[in-house]
Order: structure tokens, then C-alpha cells, then sequence
């Protein structure tokens, strides 16, 4: 009996200090740590925006008529003042004609009256013509050339409105739409033919929060990217501030102009937009996988010798995959990027070159 509880008690030591040595020989936890990032940070505004061009025009008839000719199409680059469409007007032409024979009918009775007014006026000195008549032809050459002046104005109303038969491009630019074909009646409020769009110059609008409104200035230089065209960025800037913030947004749209000689931006197209309001000089950036969120804060676990320190940080501008931190590292911190998961503060560490050290 005595030699069993000798046997008993040395395979318990034995045990016990099996355990012990599995304690002291488990390793510490393996985590990548890499140093903070210095460099210039860019605050951005980045948002949505839809291509418009600089300008453009619905060309239309003023008269009531037929179109009888359209001349371009959609997609037709037309100068300023060329001929796009001609209208065949209703009764226009009858009315200019009646206005025509009303400026010869009224052209005859001037002259008949300045005649008898420079007859009278002859006469009037030898007593031939009274005071009366000579008074009275002189309002009637004077009434005759008032007609004379109103009938001339009526025709050159209806020469006018002649002229507006013929649709003009009122700039140089693009045919955007055609709306109607040949033998559609057209006038006003219906007489919308053609669309043109000065397109070597388009716009964007960004749209700005009111926390970043203040930085906006005119000439920003701005950013703008298009899935049509990879890795390829159009510049410009802002040319023109709204007065006012949209009541539903609460947002201030910022014009942005694009140089586009090429023609490749078409109005409609959709891209994303980069205003930068300031720079950030020596920022302290890390990865966005070092950054841990609880209850509306941020924390990062730095390297400290071979102890992971958990340090609260305030975050600064959104670079995608990575981020600045504002506040809460210093420029020589190592930061944990992965293997972070399972960590608590103070926790040992190892990182993969001292791991492969140890084997």
C-alpha cells in the first residue's frame, strides 16, 4: 500500500507539472503591425453628378404653319445661323401681300396730298386759297404719311414673322432631339422642332453639405471620373456658387465647368465628382482594417515592445481603403492590422518575424 501511494503521488506531480510546462510554453497570439503613414491628405466633397450642357435651346415657329422641311437630324454638329427647318405658313403669305397693296395704297395717297399741300401753299400768298384750306390740306398730307408710317410697320410685322419661317441654329453646337417631321403643324406653344446643345463646354452640379459649404470658393479646381472612361480623370472648376440651399437637401450645388473639345462627354452621362476644399499636411494614415468601432467611437491597437496597447482615435477624411486619424497616434506608432480580433489591452503579442525567430 505504501509503495501505490508513492507511485500515485509522483505520477500526480508529474502531471501537474506536464500542465505547468504547457502554460508557460503556449505562444502569444500573431499579428501584422506596420508603421503609420505620413503624407498630405485631401478633404474632398465626392458626389454624383449628371452631365448637362453648357447651353441649349428648343428651336420652334413663332407662326402658325406646315413644317415643310427639316434639314438635320439628331446628332448633327450645326454652326450658329445655319438653316435648320422652314415653316410654310398658313395665311401668312396672303396677309403680306394684303400688307404690300395697303403700303402702295397709302404711298399714293401721301403724294397726292403733299401735291395738293405744295399747290395750296403756291397759291396762299396771291389770295387764291384761304388760310382754311391751305390748314386743311396740311393735316390731310400730314394724316397721309401717318397711314403711310402704320402700313409700312404692318408690313414689316409680317416681313418679320415671314422670316421666322426659317429655323435658324441660334449657336454653334450639336443637335440633341427632333421632335417633328415634315407636314406636322406647328406654332406657338406646339412649335418645338429641334433641340441644339452647345457641348464643348458641359457642367456638373456637386452637391455640397452645409459643414463643407464654407470652403467652397469659385475657380476650386474639381475631379471628375466616369466609368466610360478608366482611370482617366476631366478636370475643371467650380464656376458658379447656388445663393441658396435646397430646403430638401439641405445642400449647396456647386457648378462645375469640363473643358470637352473632344466631344467625348455626352450630356446625361453619369460620373462621380471630386472637389477638394483643403489639404491636410502631414496626416497620420492607416488601414481601415487597423480601425475597430464600439459604441460610436474608434480604437486602434498599437505595438508597444511585444503588448498590444488599445488607443482611442479620432478619424479624420475617408481614403477608401485607408483612413487618417486626427487625433490619438503619434507619427512613429505601429499599428495592428490584422489578428487584432481576439486581442484585449496589454494583451502579449508576436508578429510574424519574431514568430519565425523563435522557430
Amino acid at each position: 500500500m505504501r509503495s501505490l501511494l508513492t507511485i500515485s503521488l509522483a505520477l500526480l506531480v508529474l502531471s501537474c507539472g506536464d500542465k505547468q510546462a504547457a502554460a508557460k510554453v503556449r505562444p502569444a497570439p500573431l499579428v501584422v503591425a506596420q508603421p503609420v503613414s505620413v503624407v498630405d491628405v485631401p478633404v474632398l466633397v465626392r458626389a454624383p453628378v449628371d452631365v448637362r450642357p453648357i447651353v441649349q435651346a428648343d428651336v420652334g415657329s413663332k407662326s402658325v404653319g406646315y413644317l415643310d422641311a427639316v434639314l438635320v437630324d439628331r446628332g448633327d454638329v450645326v454652326k450658329k445661323g445655319q438653316l435648320l427647318a422652314l415653316v410654310r405658313p398658313a395665311e401668312l403669305s396672303d396677309q403680306l401681300s394684303a400688307a404690300k397693296s395697303a403700303v402702295a395704297q397709302a404711298q399714293a395717297s401721301a403724294a397726292l396730298a403733299k401735291a395738293n399741300l405744295e399747290r395750296a401753299q403756291a397759291l396762299a400768298p396771291r389770295g387764291l386759297v384761304s388760310q382754311q384750306e391751305l390748314q386743311s390740306m396740311t393735316n390731310a398730307a400730314a394724316a397721309s404719311d401717318a397711314q403711310l408710317s402704320a402700313a409700312q410697320a404692318q408690313l414689316g410685322v409680317y416681313a418679320t414673322r415671314l422670316g421666322e419661317t426659317r429655323l435658324e441654329a441660334p449657336f454653334e453646337g450639336v443637335v440633341v432631339s427632333r421632335r417633328l417631321d415634315p407636314g406636322a403643324l406647328v406654332g406657338a406653344g406646339s412649335g418645338v422642332v429641334l433641340s441644339v446643345a452647345r457641348v464643348d463646354t458641359v457642367r456638373v452640379f456637386v452637391s455640397v453639405n452645409e459643414r463643407q459649404a464654407p470652403l467652397v470658393k469659385l475657380g476650386q479646381p474639381a475631379r471628375v471620373h466616369f466609368d466610360a472612361f478608366p482611370g482617366r480623370d476631366f478636370e475643371g472648376k467650380v464656376e458658379r456658387l447656388a445663393p441658396t440651399f435646397d430646403p430638401l437637401t439641405r445642400t449647396l450645388d456647386a457648378e462645375v465647368h469640363l473643358p470637352n473639345p473632344e466631344r467625348l462627354l455626352k450630356p446625361g452621362m453619369y460620373g462621380r465628382a471630386d472637389l477638394e476644399l483643403a489639404r491636410h499636411v502631414a496626416a497620420l494614415v492607416v488601414p481601415v482594417e487597423a480601425v475597430q468601432l464600439s459604441s460610436g467611437k474608434a480604437f486602434i491597437y498599437v505595438m508597444e515592445g511585444d503588448t498590444a496597447r488599445r488607443k482611442p482615435v479620432t478619424l479624420g477624411e475617408d481614403l477608401g481603403e485607408r483612413v487618417e486619424v486626427a487625433q490619438g497616434l503619434s507619427a512613429e506608432s505601429v499599428v495592428i492590422v490584422r489578428g487584432i480580433d481576439a486581442l484585449s489591452d496589454g494583451a502579449k503579442v508576436r508578429t510574424p518575424a519574431v514568430a519565425d525567430a523563435g522557430r
